[in-house]
């Protein structure tokens, strides 16, 4: 999970590697950029960091899909915060859900790697 925070703001994350090499003991971590205003469902590609093909050694991408986790038991302080940030945020502030017509696009261009016409 993406901590909200770091979906807000950005940052990097690590997550497990998928195909460790000779000097992996089964603890290998890759480093994700997550980008700033990142949405649940939004995906990350690690190129040639996934899988190798069936007939071949060259890897794949690894595709990261986020996550992003609503914190729970603020203190009282992150309580306030919220709060403050709930005031002075507009409505703008906040992306519009896409519909289905929107996701569709963005699933296409997310396994394609190009732009839908």
């Amino acid at each position: 999970p993406v901590p909200m925070e770091t979906a807000v703001l950005g940052g990097t994350m690590e997550v497990p590697c998928l195909m460790g090499g000779e000097n992996c003991d089964g603890q290998c971590k890759l480093e994700v950029n997550i980008p700033d205003g990142a949405q649940t469902g939004h995906k990350v590609k690690l190129k040639g960091r996934g899988m190798p093909g069936l007939n071949s050694r060259q890897k794949g991408d690894l595709i990261v899909e986020l996550f992003v986790e609503t914190p729970k038991n603020l203190t009282v302080r992150q309580k306030e915060l919220m709060r403050e940030f709930a005031e002075i945020s507009q409505a703008q502030t906040y992306a519009q859900s896409q519909g289905f017509m929107g996701k569709a696009k963005r699933f296409w261009e997310d396994i394609t790697g190009a732009a839908a016409q």
